[in-house]
């Protein structure tokens, strides 16, 4: 990413933060931080996710290459990352790796959200080649029962031998990139001991980048009653910084606010009929915007209630969601290893209670 572009995308998260403060809901900025979702089909039947819960009604899709290929035509000035992944396994769609490579081309980053169970050889060689940026391997256990009670239908072995095999070549071959995250979800349905967590996480020593303890999220409203895996109940409502930088564009060209708007629940507009500058001052982005600063979301957007972003705290005067984008934005400069730096500093600040931890076994 050339300098110009990365001072650029800087000082419009600081606009953005700028505007969050002064309660604006038109913005004159633009969104840097963009999902897409290659597709909403899955493989596997997760019990945290909506799709694999059968929480998802919306029809099942593939995104059309070209309208890929459009989207990031139109958004590359002005986008930093975009995160290849919403409600499904990106994995499944038959040009992912052109996906990647085109948006590497463009000097857009690219993030991957996975759970490596289709990362075979093939697929690992593929993927390093591609000019991905980031993979996050969703592995949400320490035991074998524990991770197959949460991940159904996949088998644990399998699985991170897939994620071990992407590593060791990675580290053969001496490459830089990706920057490489083992995500687990804290979902309270195993009780691993000291020496089971110990064994587990040695296996990924001088090979992965980073190992993260995730907080669960409900999915907004969708798992609020949930018994199946602990998750946070939210009683503060603080109007969601993800509004001010970020957007979501679903496998059929609909742009929704957030990614947990997996039914497209509150659509603010599609890529195939507009671009996505246009759409950002959409009526319906604004009110959305308005009914965040009033105390009213709710009203205009049932799914929010009990949103992990929706309820947490602001750190430094930023909230979640416009965090994430400040701190990608960051990043351009000091590179993928300043994350760690900064989920430290803001467990910190607010006392071990961030939504990540970064964990070891020493």
């Amino acid at each position: 990413m050339r300098f110009k572009k990365k001072v650029r995308i800087l000082g419009n998260n600081v606009k953005a933060l700028r505007q969050y403060q002064k309660k604006s809901p038109v913005l004159a900025s633009l969104p840097s931080y963009l999902w897409i979702e290659p597709t909403n089909h899955c493989n596997l039947r997760c019990i945290m996710c909506p799709t694999g819960a059968g929480k998802v009604s919306f029809e099942r899709g593939f995104m059309d290459f070209g309208l890929y290929r459009n989207i990031i035509d139109d958004v590359h000035p002005y986008v930093s990352a975009v995160i290849l992944a919403m409600s499904g396994e990106s994995l499944l769609h038959p040009d992912f790796m052109d996906m990647v490579r085109y948006a590497d081309e463009r000097r857009v980053k690219v993030a991957l959200n996975t759970n490596a169970t289709l990362l075979d050889r093939g697929q690992a060689l593929a993927l390093l080649d591609s000019g991905v940026s980031y993979i996050s391997f969703a592995f949400d256990g320490f035991t074998k029962a524990g991770y197959e009670a949460a991940r159904r239908g996949a088998d644990y072995e399998a699985t991170l031998e897939n994620i071990l095999g992407f590593l060791r070549m990675k580290k053969d071959r001496r490459r830089r990139r990706p920057y490489t995250v083992l995500s687990m979800l804290d979902l309270k349905i195993e009780r691993p001991s000291a020496e089971e967590k110990k064994a587990f996480l040695s296996r990924f020593d001088g090979l992965v980048d980073d190992v993260q303890l995730r907080e669960v999220s409900s999915s907004g409203c969708l798992f609020k009653e949930t018994e199946e895996f602990a998750h946070k109940m939210f009683s503060r409502r603080i109007p969601c910084g993800r509004l001010w930088n970020t957007l979501s564009v679903a496998w059929n060209g609909d742009v929704v606010p957030c990614i947990y708007n997996m039914n497209h629940d509150y659509v603010v507009g599609n890529v195939r009929t507009e671009s996505l500058a246009e759409i950002w001052n959409s009526a319906q982005l604004v009110a959305l915007r308005k009914a965040m600063l009033e105390g009213r979301a709710l009203d205009v957007s049932p799914l929010c209630d009990n949103c992990t972003i929706f309820g947490t705290p602001k750190i430094l005067g930023i909230p979640a969601g416009l965090r994430a984008s400040l701190s990608d934005a960051v990043t351009n400069f000091l590179g993928y290893g300043f994350e760690k730096r900064a989920v430290a500093l803001a467990n910190i600040l607010i006392g071990g209670n961030f939504a990540s931890k970064r964990i070891t076994h020493a």
